[in-house]
């Protein structure tokens, strides 16, 4: 199991309580995983790196296939008006003629200097990289649905909070107006009461836009429109349910190294700079390569040679001698004279047209202009830039180990101490409530009792919900499945 499912597997058992009913956009009950799963569905920024990572699969199939022999083919048609050249004769004709050709041309790349296999290699560690990008990304989501998840569950706790505190404000008045009527109390009793029952409410109505706010974060953090339904669910949380690891931060992040997919994205990315700079290298090396060809031509005028045959010339008079007047005769003689077809299909000229050339290329860098000598700096520049991009990656990594680990035993305090508080400052609210009801106590110290007891229990739930998300982000940086034994 790797990280990613780990913490979407260990997220949802940590909240899942009893399944929601239905399926779909239009279901009301939500579990964490639910909320999740729904966000990488529909995040914009999983699409993208989807996108990213196809990209990356085709360049490595690209490469691969770099090494194989190319192949073209063509071909044309045409007619010629006037003096031209007949592409089968190759000499000078006063006519119109139409002719065509067929060629074809392949070339393969033998060795360019380590070039086509480093860059193979490359894009199979960029496509790895994607992955673990992607990985990321999905975790990145994940977190940010749970962290707001969590802040509903802690808003909805200070709410039910809040209309606790009213209704026992409430409860108060209701009797105070009691005794007020009676003529037990005097009427500033009840008016103060009242003061206090409308500040209750604006903290209840306070509390909700709280609620309100971070269930619209909840749903924007999941790509949800706002005026969707969403009633997440989860099993009561409690702080004994979660232990923190007992490893150091140090050990800590020892162990998220191995797992986390930003190091090893990283990790990768030196590895592909590297070779960026071995093909930068490659590009001082000659290259060697063999191309090859073959073409045929036609033309409506060429004849086909059937044979010669041998004619007799017979003397001729070509002249006289200057100044003599005594004529000039030509021996009798015999020529060879070719014989042609009347027809001479396009399919045999083809064929007797027919040319063919295989080439062994040597190409030897001599000077470049600086190009190659530039393009080798910057290699190695980007790779220094990707040792630094890992380097801060893994301190980035240590510092929220380390503040995670610093805020659990640092919230784990907290919420003991506020607990103590809690259970003494209700005892106090108790005394001080029924020393109020008998008039020992004046309304402002009923109050002062009151509010503090409404912090107290505001930090306490704080407190619990802050240590049991670090405690989970450790659990995360462990690698290990999250479940409530």
């Amino acid at each position: 199991m790797n990280f990613k499912q780990k913490l979407f597997f260990g997220l949802g058992l940590l909240f899942m309580g009893n399944l929601a009913i239905g399926q779909g956009v239009n279901k009301t009950q939500w579990t964490l995983e639910e909320c999740v799963s729904y966000a990488l569905e529909n995040n914009l920024t999983i699409r993208n790196n989807q996108l990213t990572q196809l990209q990356n699969e085709i360049a490595v199939k690209q490469s691969k296939f770099a090494r194989l022999p190319n192949l073209s083919a063509g071909g044309s048609v045409g007619q010629s008006f006037g003096r031209t050249i007949d592409p089968v004769s190759n000499s000078f004709v006063s006519q119109d003629i139409v002719s065509g050709g067929l060629s074809a041309n392949s070339n393969v790349t033998l060795y360019q200097g380590g070039i086509l296999q480093n860059t193979i290699r490359q894009n199979e560690l960029n496509l790895q990289a994607s992955e673990f990008d992607l990985e990321k990304a999905k975790n990145d989501i994940g977190l940010s649905v749970a962290t707001n998840f969590l802040s509903v569950l802690l808003n909805r706790e200070q709410l039910e909070n809040a209309k606790f505190q009213l209704e026992v404000t409430k409860q108060q008045l209701d009797r105070t107006k009691k005794l007020v009527a009676a003529g037990s109390l005097p009427l500033t009793n009840q008016l103060d009461l009242e003061s206090q029952n409308a500040s209750n409410e604006v903290q209840v109505v306070n509390a909700e836009n709280n609620l309100g706010l971070t269930l619209l974060t909840l749903k924007q953090s999941m790509q949800m429109p706002a005026d969707q339904t969403l009633n997440i669910v989860a099993p009561e949380l409690t702080v004994e349910d979660v232990n923190m690891t007992l490893q150091t931060p140090s050990k800590v992040f020892d162990m998220a190294i191995q797992n986390q997919p930003e190091v090893k994205s990283a990790e990768l990315g030196i590895k592909s700079n590297d070779l960026g700079e071995r093909i930068a290298r490659g590009a001082f090396l000659p290259s060697l390569s063999v191309s090859g060809s073959i073409s045929t031509n036609y033309s409506d005028r060429a004849r086909q040679l059937l044979g010669s045959t041998i004619i007799n010339v017979p003397a001729q008079d070509v002249g006289f001698v200057q100044g003599s007047g005594d004529r000039v005769f030509l021996d009798p003689s015999q020529q060879t004279v070719p014989q042609f077809s009347d027809t001479y299909g396009a399919a045999d000229q083809f064929n007797d047209n027919l040319g063919q050339s295989v080439r062994v290329n040597l190409s030897v860098p001599i000077f470049s202009r600086l190009s190659n000598t530039s393009n080798l700096q910057r290699a190695k520049i980007n790779k220094q830039r990707a040792e630094i991009t890992s380097q801060n990656v893994k301190n980035q990594l240590r510092q929220a180990i380390e503040t995670a680990y610093n805020n659990a035993a640092a919230s784990l305090k907290s919420y003991e101490a506020t607990g103590k508080r809690v259970t003494a400052l209700q005892e106090s609210f108790r005394a001080t409530e029924q020393r109020y009801n008998v008039g020992d106590v004046n309304f402002v110290d009923y109050e002062v009792a009151s509010n503090n007891l409404f912090a107290a229990r505001t930090d306490l739930v704080r407190a619990k919900y802050e240590y049991i998300f670090r405690v989970k982000i450790l659990d995360f940086y462990l690698g290990n499945p999250i479940t409530l034994d």
